[in-house]
């Protein structure tokens, strides 16, 4: 690719700030940052942009490590404001996307048509679907693919089979989650009871208000391996997540400062010299987790 994501988007920051729509949306976020009173409208925007550009960024990464060609029919689960699925269109990729229109992330699909019309790329192919309707769209794919979006996804069990439905024989997801067995929610920065993180409520009383709290659905390596396993899939977890998350708390600022428990957690092993253990835990007793499903190519439903 000729640039870079982060690059490619922010030769649009002026025209992108000037959209009311897509503008609105941005703004909506300030809790991504702490940002200072100080600052104008257009910085605070460009600082949360920069958030969701990393994001994307790091979507990219998990898909560059299948190796995908613009041959491949590719869908992206949660498409949010359509930061990759814009990107790999502009770049020649065959790709779709979906993103709810009316659940409490519906601010993202009106934001993401903008964002198309502004960079100049079909939107024909990025659908206001939830994940269990991912068969719908009527077409099936080589590789299918997800960054902090399972986690949102009450009707878990329901999904997965769509996904799996929609999945070329010989085909393959990659997904990136929290593994709720670590109780710590990573969205809302709270410690969760551990082991039965569904009663955390009864400590914090504000989560039952909460819609992100209450759309959460809590992934685990166990549930994911026991859900495989009945679907006849095959499951691979990356062993390098937790690593690449703690660099990550060296390289952006903003990540660090959204994610503070791991900040303390991270100093005290570096401090102690034990950062080394970490190439030995057990994936469950990590967050977040990474990991492949294979779809066999006997496998025709």
């Amino acid at each position: 690719m000729a640039t870079s994501l982060t690059d490619f988007y922010l030769s649009y920051s002026n025209e992108l700030y000037k959209n009311p729509i897509f503008s609105k949306e941005i703004l909506s976020h300030q809790e991504f940052l702490n940002t200072s009173n100080s600052l104008s409208g257009k910085e605070t925007f460009e600082k949360i942009l920069q958030h969701y550009l990393e994001e994307a960024e790091l979507t990219l990464s998990l898909i560059q490590t299948l190796h995908y060609s613009k041959k491949d029919f590719m869908l992206e689960i949660g498409g949010g404001l359509g930061l990759v699925y814009g990107f790999l269109r502009k770049q020649g990729y065959t790709i779709y996307a979906i993103e709810p229109s009316d659940s409490g992330f519906g601010g993202y699909f009106n934001a993401a048509r903008e964002l198309f019309k502004i960079i100049d790329v079909d939107k024909s192919h990025f659908y206001p679907l939830l994940s269990e309707d991912c068969t719908k769209i009527n077409e099936r794919f080589d590789v299918l693919f997800s960054n902090n979006v399972l986690e949102h996804i009450p009707e878990f069990d329901k999904s997965f089979l769509a996904m799996k439905n929609v999945l070329k024989p010989g085909g393959v997801m990659i997904h990136n989650t929290a593994n709720y067995f670590v109780p710590y929610e990573p969205h809302i920065n709270i410690m969760l009871v551990p082991l039965f993180p569904k009663l955390t409520p009864f400590f914090a009383p504000r989560l039952k208000k909460s819609s992100l709290w209450n759309g959460l659905y809590f992934v685990t390596t166990r549930k994911l391996k026991k859900l495989c396993k009945s679907m006849d899939l095959t499951i691979t977890f990356k062993r390098d997540s937790l690593q690449k998350t703690l660099h990550r708390l060296d390289t952006d600022p903003g990540f660090a400062e959204r994610q503070k428990y791991f900040v303390a957690l991270y100093s005290l092993l570096k401090r102690t010299r034990l950062v080394r253990i970490l190439d030995n835990v057990p994936v469950a007793l990590t967050t977040p987790i990474t990991f492949t499903v294979e779809k066999r190519f006997t496998d025709t439903i």
